[in-house]
């Protein structure tokens, strides 16, 4: 083998993304986001076989311990009938399958016998929640108003269904004695949502798309399947906005946001009003104090609403798919727009609160996840080659403020290069790794299922360097290599200079950034773990006027881990060192309260001294 670079990256991006092998020594190119997370299967991918090569893979969702589900479908014929059964698979976070997840790793199961999943979600308990739609195995004799009949002879209709899994794969049979629930009076089963209380929240529709008829229905359940009398006297709640709905969310007052469109397929863009969201009660009645309860977004082109978000400070940011029918040939790409707690569009995001980045002619949305710093990584799927079956994943990076991040890739994007792979799903693990779950064609023409995890925003093992500003007698740290050099280069202006201390980044639990303000302040910075203190600042953020002093949540900056014992002589877990957090006593003294978080005894012991107060162990960082 010569020194030529022997492998190619799949991702064509302004950095290298890659593990290569030059004179047969392996060499890490860079530690950018799209490196293959090597902790997965040695390659950061797997591949699984389903052994037919009708099967489809679908969504997916991560456990908080890593391990990551796979839905998917399996064709079966049931009484000369063509059907699918559900098959759901289990991962440990290595890439190998979960044997204490049904059968070797995968569990199957149908509710009507040609069913689809459309949504997972977790339960605090572990239990797996699917949002399904279901229907009889029947033989299409009229396509509008379309009309299937089953092998009974009668009419084959769709519905709506929740289905719970228990922790090891087998039907929890607690909900409506089957491990699944229908509800026959909405179709679709789009998303799904739990509540802190354990109930279950299912979104559908009784639209008929092709005469424009839009309407979605959201039902509420109890934990045991019957439907929830407390929410609209058990009865459905349907739009007013007549829209599609496909995304959910839930508000820390119990409020329920529900968003969709008007069908992109069949608007006119000039008359297409985008996306109406609605607000409910929690006892379902549609709140009017949020825009008179009909809070519609226009964005001049044809659109489609696919998901919601809620920033720590209660902003909503809702993205999905345009379609721009006034450039030839046609654009597509990512939409978003940020909104108030309240529903008032932010006009400091984006263009006036809203933005469209075309991508392509032939896009589509597949998911998206907040980054660190609360922007938006929005993955899709190109299909430039359509005749040829041939796609390419694409992914967006959003600023905070609703611009591209010319950071990443070549301005905010980065394409896979061309390949059989369609990508069905993206998601983010608790150490801020990308999942990407894609269906793929394999050797013996079989569908098969390829999950990929790259570093994403993981900080493991990175440093988190210290500075220090003599005049201001502040302390500042950061995990960002690149905000590091820029503070040296002076973006912060002048006086701060390193420290030389630092500790690793990498634990289970991520770090909270707060900033308070130039004016009223403090002017500096804060960190604790995610946990109940990083909550009530959150909290009294939202509680306390800007023009007051408080600490303004920024990002999850780093990773660490909790001590067993925290505080004065405080303990931390095998493998881990203590990191320790001194205060300045600013409020007392009358001046900006600042912190300092060091791994340094000696350097708690020096600002003590000086009339800090030493507040002990905080976290653990790995040795």
């Amino acid at each position: 083998m010569n020194n030529d670079i022997a492998c190619q990256s799949k991702w064509l991006t302004g950095f290298i993304a890659l593990t290569c092998i030059l004179s047969l020594v392996t060499i890490k190119i860079s530690a950018a986001p799209l490196d293959p997370d090597i902790n997965f299967d040695g390659d950061g991918r797997i591949t699984f076989h389903t052994g037919q090569q009708q099967a489809q893979i679908g969504r997916s969702a991560v456990q908080p311990d890593g391990k990551m589900i796979v839905t998917g479908t399996r064709f079966v014929q049931i009484g000369g009938l063509t059907g699918t059964e559900l098959s759901v698979r289990r991962f440990n976070e290595n890439g190998s399958p979960d044997t204490d997840f049904g059968v070797h790793g995968e569990s199957r199961f149908s509710v009507r016998g040609n069913d689809a999943i459309n949504m997972v979600a977790l339960q605090p308990d572990g239990k797996i929640l699917l949002a399904l739609s279901a229907q009889e195995p029947c033989t299409n004799v009229m396509y509008f108003p379309p009309a299937c009949i089953s092998g009974s002879g009668q009419p084959s209709v769709q519905v709506s269904a929740l289905a719970r899994l228990n922790t090891d794969g087998t039907l929890d049979t607690t909900l409506d004695g089957k491990g699944f629930v229908e509800a026959g009076d909405f179709y679709g089963g789009y998303a799904i949502a739990v509540q802190p209380d354990g109930k279950m929240l299912l979104l559908g529709t009784t639209s008929i798309t092709r005469a424009r008829i839009f309407n979605w229905k959201l039902a509420r359940f109890n934990t045991d399947g019957t439907r929830d009398a407390s929410f609209n006297a058990g009865q459905t709640v349907s739009s007013r906005c007549d829209a599609l709905g496909y995304a959910l969310l839930l508000q820390q007052d119990g409020s329920i946001i529900v968003s969709g469109d008007q069908g992109v397929f069949y608007a006119d863009s000039f008359a297409n009003p985008g996306i109406c969201m609605e607000r409910l009660l929690p006892d379902g009645r549609h709140d009017l104090t949020f825009n008179l309860g009909q809070l519609f977004t226009h964005f001049g082109l044809n659109v489609e609403l696919r998901s919601l978000a809620a920033l720590p400070d209660g902003k909503i940011l809702a993205i999905g798919r345009g379609i721009s029918t006034t450039q030839s040939p046609h654009q597509s790409g990512v939409i978003a727009a940020r909104y108030s707690v309240n529903g008032v569009l932010d006009a400091s995001y984006g263009h006036d609160g809203t933005l469209f980045l075309p991508l392509a002619e032939q896009y589509t949305y597949v998911g998206s996840v907040l980054t660190r710093n609360n922007g938006i990584i929005a993955a899709g799927l190109e299909y430039p080659h359509e005749d040829q079956k041939l796609y390419r994943t694409t992914l967006l990076k959003l600023s905070p403020d609703g611009l591209a991040d010319p950071a990443f890739g070549i301005n905010g994007i980065a394409h896979s290069s061309l390949t059989t792979d369609i990508l069905k799903d993206f998601s983010i693990d608790k150490k801020n790794r990308w999942i990407m779950v894609s269906q793929s064609v394999l050797p013996d023409l079989n569908t098969g299922g390829l999950i990929e995890r790259y570093r994403g925003e993981n900080m493991d093992g990175l440093p988190v360097a210290e500075f220090y500003h003599a005049h201001l007698d502040h302390y500042f740290i950061t995990a960002d290599a690149a905000e590091a050099t820029a503070i040296e280069n002076g973006s912060a202006g002048p006086g701060w200079i390193r420290t030389g201390n630092s500790f690793k980044s990498g634990g289970s639990s991520p770090v909270c950034r707060f900033y308070g303000s130039m004016t009223p302040g403090p002017n500096a910075h804060f960190y604790t773990l995610a946990g109940p203190e990083c909550e009530l600042l959150k909290q009294l953020q939202a509680n306390t006027p800007d023009t007051e002093k408080r600490w303004n949540f920024e990002s999850l900056d780093f990773d660490s881990t909790l001590p067993t014992t925290s505080g004065i002589g405080g303990i931390c877990p095998t493998g881990t060192t203590p990191v320790y957090r001194a205060y300045n006593n600013g409020f007392a003294r009358g001046i900006d309260s600042n912190h300092r978080i060091t791994s340094s005894q000696e350097a708690i012991l020096e600002v003590t001294s000086r009339g800090w107060i030493n507040e002990g162990v905080v976290m653990c960082a790995p040795d």
